[in-house]
């Protein structure tokens, strides 16, 4: 016969909502006559004819977020009498630095900013911060606090918020934060972290202070490539392949491109082509010039530096080398 699941179905192993309710409405358990939670499992066996031990009371008070109010207690209190320690609602104690009120029994604190909000605005700050716009943790007037979600909290730290912000810088803080977030709303996440990574490129780009740094960084870098010259060597290599590379690159776009054009916007590649055409000539011509130019050069000082001799009597002529390009083909 098996077994599995037969702990959960036993009536006295079984938790009910009645037992839970019960073990809430008696707890604290030193304000209700127990000094003990072995009281209060013998109380719930004896009322709803269970076998409950004080270690199952605890394990299930724990997983239900029910707080026995047992802890820094002294067992010699009589029943009924309220332990030393407790304080009523409306209480105040300092934690971490922040006031908080108790708002309700047996044990529930709230942060007094947070109690002031939702007081004044009359809605929940659950999952929210409340915080003080001027960086003062004393100061409770209403102007001076502001709910923001966790999530403006972060970006405004991420932006550069700090503690020794005045009012005036957190509202602007704040207000960007609120931007961004909407941003990313709007656009999805990696569209917004894509443009504000590019914003922030820009900016940092022409800051004048950022080019110098990064000069110096260069120039520094250089010259400790330089001092070994097989780094120096190395450099270089990586240099030209990266050349290389970027120069396959382009060649293969153009390319591309120049096919595209020619497939579906012929007028467009007519009219890249002839540019390019004349483009072609103007650079052969001013090449032909130039060396129309060396050769007369150079054919000068020759005629000056050797004796003079008649051309009619040696039969020869001045020579020059000219450039013959054919700019019949349709290649660009």
């Amino acid at each position: 016969m098996s077994t599995k699941g037969k702990k959960w179905t036993r009536k006295d192993r079984k938790w009910s909502d009645e037992i839970t309710e019960f073990v809430k409405s008696v707890c604290p358990l030193r304000e209700h006559g127990f000094s003990s939670k072995r009281e209060l499992a013998e109380e719930i066996n004896r009322r709803f004819c269970r076998e409950f031990t004080d270690r199952a009371l605890g394990t299930h008070c724990y997983d239900n977020g029910i707080q026995l109010g047992l802890c820094f207690s002294d067992s010699s209190i009589p029943r009924g009498v309220k332990h030393w320690r407790h304080r009523p609602v409306g209480s105040f104690q300092k934690k971490k630095g922040y006031l908080r009120i108790k708002v309700a029994e047996p044990n529930e604190w709230m942060q007094y900013q947070r109690y002031l909000w939702e007081q004044a605005h009359g809605k929940s700050a659950e999952g929210k911060v409340v915080i003080f716009m001027d960086g003062n943790n004393k100061n409770f007037e209403l102007s001076n606090l502001e709910c923001v979600e966790r999530a403006e909290l972060f970006v405004m730290a991420e932006l550069g918020c700090t503690a020794a912000c005045t009012k005036e810088e957190r509202e602007l803080y704040l207000l960007r934060a609120r931007l961004l977030l909407a941003k990313s709303t709007i656009l999805g996440a990696k569209e917004a972290a894509k443009r504000h990574n590019k914003m922030n490129y820009e900016r940092r780009k022409n800051d004048p202070e950022f080019k110098a740094k990064c000069a110096a960084y260069a120039k520094r870098r250089m010259a400790k490539i330089m001092e070994d010259p097989v780094k120096h060597q190395e450099y270089l290599e990586k240099q030209r392949a990266y050349r290389e590379k970027n120069r396959l690159r382009v060649n293969q776009w153009a390319n591309e491109r120049r096919a595209y054009l020619k497939e579906n916007e012929p007028e467009k590649y007519q009219a890249k082509l002839a540019k390019e055409r004349a483009k072609k000539r103007k650079v052969i011509k001013v090449a032909q010039a130039d060396v129309e130019k060396a050769c007369k050069n150079a054919n000068t000082e020759n005629a000056a530096s050797l004796p003079k001799v008649e051309p009619a009597k040696v039969g020869l002529k001045p020579i020059c080398h000219a450039i013959v390009v054919d700019s019949s083909k349709d290649e660009i």
